[in-house]
Parts: structure tokens; sequence; C-alpha cells
């Protein structure tokens, strides 16, 4: 973030990824799929948890992914799939950080619920996430679409539903 005090960003993402040449090429990757959870955590949180959301934001302060006059808020996929597209980060590096991520922001989601928040269940949360439109990657579009197993945004999905299924899931 260029200036800490304006955690508002994403305004000109689809063209040119402002301040993301900011980042080192080497650790860009793994930035991204953190900026990723982290924008994906906040946006959850004032959608399905809206009476939670004051305090929630007192807690992290977390950056606001978004565009136009009224800061409306961009699918946090765009984070991953624009520079991709645009050549700042290679999709092979954002597919080798994925599954570490995606159990970083489980365990770290799951800490700072327990820690913080406790009325909050992780477990629920984390099914409202994959079940919610923006999130949500249904298999039925890769089945029309074989290209679309290749797709970034794809395997994001499929790595934050493995880590979910691996954690809550598997142990019912």
């Amino acid at each position: 973030m260029p200036d800490p005090r304006l955690r508002y960003f994403g305004h000109s993402w689809d063209y040119d990824c402002k301040n993301l040449d900011d980042v080192s090429t080497e650790r860009r990757a793994a930035f991204l799929i953190c900026l990723y959870f982290t924008v994906l955590v906040d946006q959850a949180m004032h959608s399905y948890y809206q009476s939670h959301y004051g305090r929630f934001e007192e807690l992290t302060r977390y950056p606001k992914f978004c565009h136009g006059l009224g800061q409306f808020q961009k699918n946090p996929r765009a984070i991953l799939s624009i520079p991709v597209d645009k050549g700042l980060v290679e999709k092979e590096s954002i597919e080798g950080h994925l599954v570490a991520g995606m159990n970083l922001f489980i365990d770290e989601v799951a800490a700072f619920f327990r820690e913080h928040m406790p009325d909050i269940e992780t477990e629920e949360f984390f099914e409202k996430l994959i079940y919610d439109p923006d999130v949500q990657f249904p298999d039925l579009l890769v089945m029309v679409n074989e290209e679309m197993k290749s797709d970034v945004v794809y395997k994001t999905y499929r790595a934050l539903r493995a880590a979910i299924d691996t954690r809550y899931v598997d142990k019912s």
C-alpha cells in the first residue's frame, strides 16, 4: 500500500496493477496470494457477519479492493488473475504457492476467530465462503470448458476448497 492511511486500492488494477512493481518479482506470487485472502476475508465478513464487521474492521484495518467513487468492492479473484494476464507474475509461481497459501489462510482465520471473535463459528464462516457466488467456481464450468482447469482462479478455488475440506469436512 503506497500510503497506509489510505486503505483503498484497485482503482486502476485492471490496467496497471498500480504499485505491484514495488514488490520484488521473487515475492510477488506469495504477496498476491496473501493480499487475495486478506481482501477475501474482509469482504466475507462484511457480507455475512455485518453485525461483527465493525469490530473486525477495527482489529484488522484490512485494505479494500475497490473501484469507483462509492468505493465499490471488486471481486478479489482479479488480484490474482489480472497480474497473471498482464505478465506481471508467472501463473506457475502463483500455483506453486497456492497450497501453502490457502493452508495459511485457513490457519490464520481460525486463530483470529478463536482469539478475537470466538462467537464466530469458523467452520460456518468457511462454508459461507466457499459457496459465495464470487468465490465458488462450479465444476460444471470446467466440464463445459476443459481449458478452465488451467485457469489460476479455478486452481485457487480448488486449493481453498481442499484446505477447508481437509480441516473441516474430512473431520466430520
